[in-house]
């Protein structure tokens, strides 16, 4: 099975954006042991001068969609409950993004092939 993985990366080689600040997504595709690049995602932040609306939050999961892993440095737990009741699973991970793929993929095992 093929799953999608959005990282929140100013750089695309750490993952070092909160959630809410995030203006883009990088997509990924995890399968068969291994990870690709799929692209970049340009969204519009949720987190607006700290202040959150829930159309911000849905706005980001339909962006989003086709993932069912999501990737950030820090996410609040309202917008992390958000997201996860949408189907989404939401990690913090302040990581290089190589690191925490390839253990997404080991630890994952038989789950996602």
């Amino acid at each position: 099975m093929t799953i999608r993985a959005a990282v929140a990366s100013s750089d695309g080689k750490i993952i070092n954006k909160h959630f809410g600040k995030a203006d883009s997504f990088l997509i990924f595709e995890l399968r068969d042991g291994e990870f690709q690049y799929i692209e970049k995602r340009n969204i519009a932040p949720c987190c607006n001068m700290g202040t959150h609306e829930e159309s911000g939050f849905e706005n980001t999961a339909k962006a989003l969609s086709d993932c069912s892993v999501i990737l950030v440095s820090r996410i609040g737990q309202g917008a992390a409950g958000f997201m996860e009741s949408r189907g989404f699973e939401v990690y913090e991970a302040p990581f290089p993004i190589s690191a925490v793929l390839n253990k997404l993929v080991k630890e994952s095992g038989d789950e996602w092939q």
